[in-house]
C-alpha cells in the first residue's frame, strides 16, 4: 500500500479527494494538510509516495511545495488538483515534473485513470528499487568473497603481498605509513560457522578501530585491525577483555585472544600469523579466557622436569597406600607445577593423567560405579588444564566416598534446588558443592539424566518464570529481571529475546506463542 498526502486549504476539497479514493477502492493510505507549510513539515518526518496538492494556498503555494517535496523525495509522484487552468501553471508543473494536472471539479473517470496510472508508476519504482537492492547485495557478497579470499591468501602466504596491498590501497584501507595488528579469536566451542554475519558486525563495532573480519573455521576468526598511532599492550588488553565478555554474555563461549605485534608491512603477515598459532598451542595450560600478545612466546618443548617425575612417583606410592587425602594433595601440587611449567605437550599431559587414573582404578579392592573408560574419554576431551584437574580430583573424591548415591536421586535434588533458589546467584559450582560432587561430574550427570546442560536448564527455567510474570502481572520489567535472578537489565533483555524471539515488552503486548 502506498502513502498519499492531500494538501488543500479547503477542508471540503480534501475530504472530496479522500472520498474518491475510498469509493473507488484505491489502495492508498491517506493523510492531509491544510497548507504548503504544514505539508512540508509533515514530509520532513514522513515518507510519502503520492502528493495531491492545490496550487493557490496561503503561506506556500502548491508549486513551491511540489518543488521542495521533490527535493526530499525525488521519486515522489505529484498530482496538481486545481481550479486554475492557466497555461503558466501548466508550464511550471511540467518543469518540476508533476505527473498529472487535474482541474476542479474533478471527473470521477479521469481521477480513476490518473491515480491508477500513478500507482503503476509507483509499482515500477518499487520493482526498480528491489532490483537495485538485489544487485547491490550480489555486488557486496562478491566483494566480501574477494576480500576473504585475499585475506586467506595473505595469512598463508599464497598470494603476493604487493598484490594484496594494491587491492587494500584501492579500498582505502591500507595507505603508506599505516600500522596494523592481527587479532586472533579462538573459542573453546564451535561458534563462528553457526552465528552468521551478525557476529561479525557485533565484534567489529565493539572495537574503536577500522577492522576487516575473516572467519577461518568454526573455532577461529581473525580481525585485521588498522591503528592510528601506537597502541601498547596496556591499551589493547581492555578491548580484548571486552570482546571476551561479549562472547560469554551472548554465546556462552570462552575464548583466547591473541594480538600480533605492530606491523607496517604486509610481507610480515604470514610469519606473524604462524607465531600467533604457536602461542595457541599453549592455550591448554591457560584459564578458560585469556588475552595474549605475540611478543610473549611460549617456550619450546623440553624433557620432562625431574620434579614432575618425582611427583608422579609420589602419587603412585599414595595410591598403593589407598590414602585419598594424600593423593588429592599430590594432585594439587602436580597441577600447580604443570600450570607454571608449560613446556610439555598437551597430549603428554593428558597421557600421564590417564596413566594415574588407570593406576588408581586398578588399585580398587571392590567393585565401583566409576568407569575408567568414561574418565579416559573425558581426559582426552579436556579443553584446559583446569578441566583436567577437576576430572582427576573428581575421580579420587567419588571413589573415596563410602557409597555413591544413584545419579537420578542426586539430579532430582539438584532440580529441587534450582526450582527453589532460581532467584539467587546459583550456578554449576555452588550446586556441585551442595551435591558433594565436582562441577565437571555434576555437569556430566545432569546432561545424562535431563538431556540439557545445567546452565542452559537454569536459564530456561528463569526465562519461563519471567514469561509467566509478564503474562500474569503488571510488574515492571526491571523488577522481573531481579525477580528471576538477573542483575543486568540489558543482559536479561538480550537473552529473553534470543529465547522467545521478541523483547519482554513485545512479549507482554502480544500472544506468548
Amino acid at each position: 500500500m502506498y502513502k498519499a498526502l492531500i494538501v488543500d486549504d479547503e477542508k471540503i476539497e480534501r475530504e472530496g479527494v479522500k472520498f474518491l479514493i475510498e469509493k473507488l477502492e484505491l489502495t492508498l493510505q491517506t493523510d492531509e494538510a491544510e497548507n504548503g507549510v504544514k505539508a512540508l513539515e509533515y514530509l520532513q518526518t514522513h515518507e510519502v509516495d503520492i502528493l495531491f496538492t492545490d496550487i493557490r494556498m496561503p503561506f506556500m503555494d502548491g508549486l513551491a511545495l511540489a518543488t521542495k517535496a521533490k527535493m526530499l523525495y525525488p521519486k515522489l509522484k505529484v498530482i496538481i488538483v486545481s481550479a486554475y487552468g492557466d497555461f503558466e501553471y501548466a508550464k511550471q508543473a511540467i518543469h518540476i515534473q508533476v505527473v498529472h494536472y487535474l482541474l476542479k471539479p474533478v471527473e470521477v473517470s479521469e481521477f480513476l485513470e490518473v491515480v491508477t496510472e500513478v500507482v503503476r508508476l509507483c509499482d515500477e519504482d518499487r520493482e526498480q528499487r528491489a532490483r537495485s537492492q538485489q544487485l547491490q547485495q550480489v555486488y557486496e557478497i562478491g566483494n566480501r568473497y574477494v576480500q576473504e579470499q585475499m585475506l586467506f591468501d595473505l595469512l598463508y602466504g599464497t598470494q603476493s603481498a604487493d598484490k594484496v596491498g594494491t587491492a587494500l590501497n584501492h579500498q582505502g584501507w591500507l595507505k603508506e605509513g599505516t600500522t596494523f595488528r592481527l587479532l586472533l579469536l579462538d573459542t573453546r566451542k564451535k561458534l563462528f560457522d553457526t552465528v552468521g554475519e551478525g557476529l561479525q558486525l557485533q565484534l567489529t563495532s565493539a572495537l574503536p578501530w577500522d577492522c576487516m573480519y575473516l572467519n577461518l573455521n568454526e573455532y577461529q576468526s581473525v580481525l585485521f585491525v588498522r591503528l592510528e598511532g601506537t597502541w601498547d599492550k596496556t591499551q589493547l588488553e581492555p578491548y580484548g577483555k571486552k570482546l571476551q565478555e561479549f562472547l560469554i554474555a551472548h554465546y556462552e563461549a570462552d575464548s583466547v585472544i591473541v594480538f600480533s605485534g605492530l606491523l607496517n608491512d604486509l610481507q610480515l603477515v604470514p610469519a606473524e600469523y604462524q607465531e600467533m598459532e604457536k602461542i595457541l598451542e599453549c592455550k591448554f595450560f591457560l584459564p578458560a579466557s585469556a588475552v595474549l600478545f605475540s611478543e610473549v612466546m611460549c617456550t619450546s618443548l623440553q624433557d620432562v622436569p625431574a620434579d614432575l617425575n618425582n611427583m608422579l612417583e609420589e602419587i603412585s606410592r599414595y595410591i598403593s597406600y589407598s590414602e585419598s587425602h594424600l593423593i588429592l594433595d599430590a594432585i594439587e601440587r602436580l597441577f600447580t607445577e604443570l600450570h607454571f611449567n608449560n613446556q610439555l605437550s598437551t597430549i603428554y599431559v593428558k597421557y600421564i593423567c590417564a596413566e594415574v587414573a588407570k593406576k588408581y582404578v586398578d588399585s580398587f579392592n571392590r567393585d565401583t560405579n566409576m568407569s575408567f573408560q568414561w574418565f579416559a574419554e573425558q581426559i582426552f576431551k579436556s579443553g584446559s588444564l583446569m578441566q583436567l584437574k577437576d576430572l582427576m580430583i573428581q575421580l579420587v573424591e567419588e571413589r573415596s566416598k563410602p557409597a555413591v548415591e544413584p545419579s537420578r536421586k542426586v539430579i532430582g535434588e539438584v532440580l529441587k534446588w534450582i526450582h527453589r533458589d532460581y532467584q539467587k546467584d546459583i550456578g554449576l559450582d555452588s550446586l556441585a558443592d551442595k551435591a558433594g560432587l565436582s562441577p565437571s561430574y555434576l555437569s556430566h550427570l545432569f546432561k545424562k539424566e535431563t538431556g540439557s546442560s545445567l546452565i542452559k536448564y537454569i536459564t530456561s527455567y528463569r526465562l519461563e518464570k519471567a514469561g509467566e510474570l509478564l503474562r500474569t502481572t503488571n510488574m515492571k520489567i526491571a523488577d522481573i529481571t531481579n525477580e528471576v535472578g538477573y542483575t543486568s537489565f540489558a543482559y536479561f533483555c538480550s537473552i529473553f529475546k534470543n529465547y522467545y524471539g521478541k523483547t519482554p515488552a513485545k512479549y507482554r503486548e502480544g500472544d506468548s506463542v
